[in-house]
């Protein structure tokens, strides 16, 4: 899907125009964006619900920052820990390849989906995560992340375990000017299946 695609079914599109300005506002000729090229008058409403995410191997997707939004989501501060362990076990690997091949292929990628959290709390949430480097000429193994919790789909006795993407409503690659995984925009996208 394109980034326009993404913010015509959005319900926070004014939000996510912005984060994608932003990140425009910090690519360097035709490559993704550098971390220490964002500009900061334009993140700095958005960093609440900002996550920066390294994406080590195929096993590990770790959490290197988390706005005060998402960790209250959450009910700590997720930094540090590895994404990958939110998910169902049926899921893990599927998503995990899903990012690697967003990297490879310098895509971003967009979901809408149910979590519960530690917090008690059951939510449908939208995410944009885009393929960033940390500096420069940094190796691009980051994603910047900005995460829209719209609404609360139930409550729970707090302390149950965080489960990102109970419910998956969206999984789709965006192009944000080098194309999408060729098997996806072919393959998957002609079958109707989930997205990504």
């Amino acid at each position: 899907m394109t980034f326009d695609e993404v913010v015509a079914q959005s319900l926070a599109p004014e939000t996510l125009q912005s984060v994608f300005n932003a990140y425009q506002q910090a690519q360097t000729g035709s490559d993704v964006a550098a971390q220490d090229q964002l500009p900061m008058r334009l993140m700095a409403p958005l960093l609440p619900n900002i996550a920066l995410l390294e994406y080590v191997d195929q096993d590990s997707i770790i959490y290197r920052i988390a706005g005060e939004n998402v960790a209250a989501r959450f009910g700590f501060n997720p930094a540090g820990t590895n994404f990958l362990d939110f998910l169902d076990a049926s899921i893990r690997a599927e998503i995990s390849h899903i990012y690697e091949l967003s990297l490879e292929q310098r895509c971003g990628l967009y979901a809408v989906y149910e979590s519960q959290y530690e917090s008690g709390f059951k939510m449908m949430s939208e995410s944009l995560m885009l393929p960033i480097r940390k500096s420069l000429h940094g190796e691009i193994a980051f994603f910047l992340g900005y995460h829209v919790h719209h609404q609360t789909t139930d409550v729970d006795i707090p302390g149950i375990r965080t489960v990102v993407g109970t419910r998956w409503v969206i999984v789709d690659y965006v192009d944000i000017g080098f194309g999408i995984p060729r098997a996806v925009s072919e393959s998957e996208h002609a079958h109707g299946r989930r997205r990504a």
